[in-house]
């Protein structure tokens, strides 16, 4: 198979990151990074996630490249993995907060809200696997990538006995289902409130660890 699934390297990142803004291009996530996404935009967005990789030890950068491709980044996701409880102040990074001109973007601070909220409901400082995100280059979509990366995270959950948790859009719940998460909650956005049209759901799913066998 062409597809192998590896962790991020220190240079990866910049491709990463240049990826991940472009997969989520519309609808409330490309709210917390609008558009245009200019040179110095990836540069804050790289930076930031250079911080993220190496200061926080539970995060997991994972990429899955194409071989016959020469190795080409096609698709990506970050594991947060807490196999034992944490403390408030280490919950912190997983809680998006309004930054530095968020002040006029409602729906940024609407949707980061609504994870704030969802994130201390259904996980709090409990053990947990969170698929913080994930991104497929549109090239490359349907061809098993990011079931490779949800697998990663739901068989070691399912090794540790522990659930694991994420947000779904209306395009990814779908797959995620078939993996074993069911819904918990369904949050309904009303994008006229933002200057679009109708409305978008985004939806917290929940995956229970599949008991190990005995024998």
């Amino acid at each position: 198979m062409p597809l192998e699934i590896h962790p991020v390297v220190e240079s990866d990142l910049p491709e990463f990151c240049r990826m991940q803004l472009a997969s989520f291009n519309n609808g409330m996530a490309s709210k917390l990074n609008p558009a245009p996404h200019t040179p110095e935009t990836l540069q804050r967005f790289t930076a930031k996630s250079l911080k993220s990789f190496h200061n926080e030890a539970d995060v997991h950068f994972l990429k899955v490249v194409d071989t016959e491709l020469d190795g080409e980044l096609i698709a990506g996701a970050k594991w947060r993995v807490n196999e034992t409880a944490r403390t408030e102040a280490q919950i912190q990074g997983m809680l998006p907060m309004p930054g530095p001109g968020d002040d006029e973007n409602l729906a940024a601070q609407n949707f980061m809200l609504y994870l704030r909220q969802a994130r201390r409901k259904f996980m709090g400082t409990k053990p947990f696997y969170f698929l913080h995100l994930i991104f497929t280059d549109a090239e490359h979509r349907n061809r098993g990538a990011a079931a490779m990366l949800v697998r990663w995270g739901t068989e070691k959950a399912d090794r540790a006995q522990l659930p694991a948790y994420l947000e779904a859009t209306e395009v990814g719940k779908p797959l995620y289902a078939k993996l074993g998460f069911e819904a918990v909650h369904e949050e309904v956005f009303d994008l006229e409130k933002y200057g679009a049209a109708g409305t978008e759901a985004n939806t917290v799913m929940i995956r229970e660890p599949v008991a190990r066998q005995e024998g």
